[in-house]
């Protein structure tokens, strides 16, 4: 008898962690929303809307050459309302020179994972009214300085728009040291041209 019971509480347990485990590992499309969701669940690039922007890109700015690496890494983690979920992301590394080649700043060679978010641009979904654009957030430099929304708008297959709209491009005096670069060398602006490398 006592080995029927406990054939039927392992069996129960097993039971419940096998449910558990399948409703934490829901998989949803890029856009869906945590709010609702599972803890564990993944945002999937389902449709592949990520892809046509990965690659290497080039454009000319005010006399300097931006060149963009967007890479997708796959179920990246996060968390949201201290609930941890995964993400399909395209990181963008970037470097910004002049005319004469010198480098005013470069994360081409940064790490972005575990708690490094400096500097680092990161998509949140693709736009919900169109298939072509991507919505993203820069972190910003020092302090947090030109942290604020960039959006690419696919053209062609080789091309596409970039928009950036800094929310931050001052330091607080209060809280940021004096001595470091607040510059923010990102283009701000509207419908630049990315030609893909």
């Amino acid at each position: 008898m006592k080995k029927i019971i406990k054939f039927i509480i392992f069996y129960t347990i097993l039971l419940m962690v096998g449910l558990i485990s399948c409703k934490a590992q829901q998989i949803y499309p890029l856009n869906n929303s945590e709010l609702d969701s599972a803890i564990n669940s993944y945002f999937k690039d389902l449709n592949n809307e990520l892809d046509p922007f990965i690659g290497t890109w080039k454009a000319d700015f005010q006399g300097k050459t931006i060149t963009l690496i967007i890479n997708k890494q796959l179920k990246r983690p996060y968390e949201v309302w201290s609930k941890n979920f995964f993400k399909d992301v395209i990181i963008v590394k970037y470097e910004v020179k002049d005319s004469n080649g010198q480098i005013y700043q470069s994360t081409l060679n940064s790490n972005f994972y575990g708690n490094n978010l400096y500097n680092i641009i990161l998509s949140l979904g693709t736009n919900l009214n169109s298939s072509n654009e991507v919505n993203l957030y820069y972190a910003g430099g020092n302090c947090g300085v030109g942290s604020g929304d960039i959006k690419f708008q696919k053209i062609t297959s080789t091309q596409f728009y970039w928009s950036y709209y800094p929310g931050t491009t001052t330091r607080i005096d209060t809280l940021c040291p004096p001595n470091l670069d607040y510059h923010i060398y990102l283009p701000e602006t509207e419908n630049l041209i990315f030609t893909k490398q």
